[in-house]
């Protein structure tokens, strides 16, 4: 346990490789935004490059109380947890605005300059950020580039968080 007074309780600060392991290996968090006051949270998966977290939401999907919620530049904090035991347990917080991902067909076909990533090799049908979006998604075991050829292209809206803050806390006990 850790030598921290009231630590198994509080937790310590996580060092930046742990962050990111968490970040890349559990898959899926909790996503709070906030409008005129009124808090909304949604459990969602989410896949992570090493320095934003992209995640996808399907209008038709009931209900769509989300999209009441996100829009491009808002605040969100989106929480990540990894509960083994009382005394053994992983936290991360991201916190900072969400940005839509733009495909080329929301502007009329017109090439989109890329918000996320410059690489000409990068470029897809829908856009070089949607590329992106599916590679970090793909690499997240909740997710699988299926999801996106299963649900009608118009209904799939792709988001990233682009992280002013990461924060992370542990309570981890010690090997004997």
């Amino acid at each position: 346990m850790t030598t921290e007074p009231f630590g198994q309780w509080k937790g310590t600060e996580m060092n930046e490789s742990d962050v990111d392991e968490l970040l890349n290996s559990a898959g899926w968090g909790v996503l709070s935004l906030a409008r005129d006051g009124e808090p909304y949270s949604v459990p969602i998966s989410f896949g992570y490059d090493g320095e934003r977290v992209f995640f996808a939401f399907v209008r038709a999907s009931p209900p769509n109380t989300k999209f009441d919620f996100i829009e491009d530049g808002a605040m969100a904090r989106l929480l990540v947890t990894d509960v083994r035991d009382t005394y053994d347990w992983q936290s991360v917080a991201v916190t900072g605005p969400v940005r839509a991902v733009r495909r080329r067909e929301d502007l009329g076909g017109e090439d989109l300059v890329s918000e996320i990533d410059d690489r000409p090799d990068r470029q897809t049908e829908r856009g070089r950020d949607w590329a992106v979006l599916l590679d970090a998604l793909d690499e997240n075991e909740w997710f699988s580039s299926e999801y996106e050829r299963a649900a009608p292209v118009s209904e799939l809206q792709g988001w990233w968080l682009d992280p002013d803050e990461i924060r992370g806390v542990e309570v981890r006990t010690d090997a004997e």
